[in-house]
């Protein structure tokens, strides 16, 4: 099975792919969009090439562990990716995008969530 990963913003969407045969996540572009339907469309056609019909959600938690603006926001994105076929499961991202960094912080949050949901896979 092969998942996709995404670290979603209002602008910018990091994105990684991981296979279950390898289980190595693997960062993909960083996407920027304005609308939802831009997001949904450029994650639909990525998934279409990646051969994904999962997609993992980062929900970004508030520090209490309740959903705020960006959660809703979030959950907007799933019900239009879910509407085009995909299965959408959430995960909590709090604190996974990194500060300061050379590198893409999205591609690499989205990573993170791979990293997050294979181990949880195991269990």
């Amino acid at each position: 099975m092969h998942y996709l990963a995404l670290d979603i913003g209002k602008r910018r969407t990091g994105m990684a792919f991981v296979s279950e045969e390898t289980a190595v996540p693997v960062a993909l572009d960083t996407v920027e969009h304005r609308t939802v339907q831009e997001l949904v469309q450029s994650v639909a056609l990525r998934s279409q090439e990646k051969g994904v019909h999962t997609v993992l959600c980062g929900l970004p938690l508030l520090p209490s562990g309740e959903e705020g603006e960006q959660c809703r926001y979030v959950r907007s994105v799933a019900v239009a990716l879910q509407k085009c076929g995909l299965s959408v499961l959430f995960l909590d991202e709090r604190y996974s995008t990194p500060q300061g960094s050379d590198f893409d912080g999205d591609a690499f949050a989205a990573c993170q969530l791979l990293l997050t949901f294979l181990d949880q896979q195991k269990r």
